[in-house]
């Protein structure tokens, strides 16, 4: 009995009864330190079975997805511009320029104040 609940060790798979995590030094085969229930070894499971194939397919993609989750996910932020209209994705190029423009008159102004 560990307890790391895969935390020390590499986690195996959870129990389908209750969900307590089984690491590997707790080891497959086994019943649920926690509810009783027999854990087996999701790997030995009949490859001829066609709803495990689906399951481990399905799996698999879940998994691929939760790796490449932030590389896929792109945020355009509407409210973005509100202070920097200068580099707002949003805003033409003469938009753009106009806001630049301003921008630095901004700065001007506060840099004479400062110096006063």
């Amino acid at each position: 009995l560990c307890g790391c609940y895969g935390t020390k060790y590499k986690p195996l798979t959870n129990c389908l009864n209750c969900g307590r995590i089984v690491c590997e030094r707790e080891g497959l085969d086994d019943y649920c330190h926690f509810c009783g229930y027999f854990i087996a070894d999701y790997r030995v499971i009949d490859a001829g079975d066609a709803k495990s194939n689906s399951a481990l397919r399905h799996k698999e993609r879940l998994l691929e997805f939760d790796r490449t989750s932030a590389a896929r996910t792109q945020i355009h932020d509407d409210q973005e511009d509100y202070f920097v209209a200068s580099t707002s994705m949003w805003c033409s190029e003469q938009e753009q320029g106009d806001a630049l423009a301003k921008e630095e008159d901004r700065q001007k102004k506060l840099h004479e104040k400062q110096k006063q």
